[in-house]
């Protein structure tokens, strides 16, 4: 009876050993499963993390390259139109001439409207009453190096020039009729009337740089100085007016039925 009851316990204690071992084991596997799934979310968590800031800082160059890319199209856009507009073209229609029967002074009437080099109006027509029969259209030119036509530079590729004033014969310069304003931007070098500031630089100093051939020269400036086209004008007839890239203002006439 003894060794039976001694057996039981020996078994009883194989068993609980056993039962130990099991819970030990199934206690550790599942410690090892806890363990690897934190750890595996603590990895993915890191590499979200990790795959956001690399995210973040993609975007931040991406966005500086966008600006780049935007001011290199404006640059492009801005070039591409001033290589179109490589000229100012205005008309001269003498709508009217009369003269004065006991003085023989003749008064000559000017519709003066800038129009594209396709000849389509820009802006509203203007009408000047002038004294004599030759007119004179005074303006201010700047000229650039060559080297910035050549390169297509945006804001130097091609001479530019202010419309100072129209007057006649009989007429002091001072009293000629004013056409383009000062401090306003002609309307074929932009949709705006603002300058922008290397426009304000040239034309606030324009007789600094007439007068200084190192400031001039700073800016890239061939030369700048007023000049005057003249022409003696007859009734019913179209003159153009004419300022290419890299000259000054001539005037001719021409065969084109009148703007309406």
């Amino acid at each position: 009876m003894a060794k039976i009851s001694e057996t039981i316990s020996t078994v009883n204690s194989t068993i609980r050993t056993f039962l130990a071992m099991v819970i030990v084991a199934a206690v550790s596997i599942g410690s090892w499963f806890g363990y690897n799934v934190y750890h595996e979310g603590e990895l993915k968590l890191e590499q979200t993390q990790f795959d956001l800031k690399e995210a973040n800082a993609s975007i931040v160059v991406l966005e500086k390259d966008l600006v780049l890319k935007e001011e290199e199209i404006d640059s492009l856009e801005l070039r591409i139109k001033l290589l179109k507009v490589d000229r100012r073209v205005a008309h001269l229609e003498v709508t009217n001439q009369i003269t004065d029967e006991a003085s023989g002074k003749i008064t000559t009437q000017i519709r003066f409207i800038e129009v594209t080099e396709e000849g389509d109006p820009i802006g509203q027509p203007r009408t000047f009453t002038i004294e004599g029969d030759m007119v004179y259209v005074d303006y201010w030119v700047v000229k650039f190096d060559d080297k910035y036509i050549e390169a297509s530079d945006p804001f130097r590729a091609t001479s530019i020039c202010l419309f100072r004033r129209i007057f006649g014969e009989h007429q002091k310069p001072s009293n000629g009729f004013e056409i383009d304003a000062l401090g306003s931007r002609p309307a074929i070098y932009g949709k705006s009337d603002e300058l922008n500031e290397y426009e304000q630089t040239i034309w606030s100093d324009f007789w600094s740089f007439a007068n200084d051939s190192e400031k001039a020269a700073k800016q890239g400036i061939r030369a700048a100085h007023g000049e005057a086209v003249s022409v003696k004008v007859k009734n019913g007839k179209t003159y153009k007016l004419e300022l290419r890239s890299s000259d000054g203002l001539s005037i001719r006439p021409i065969e084109i039925a009148p703007l309406n």
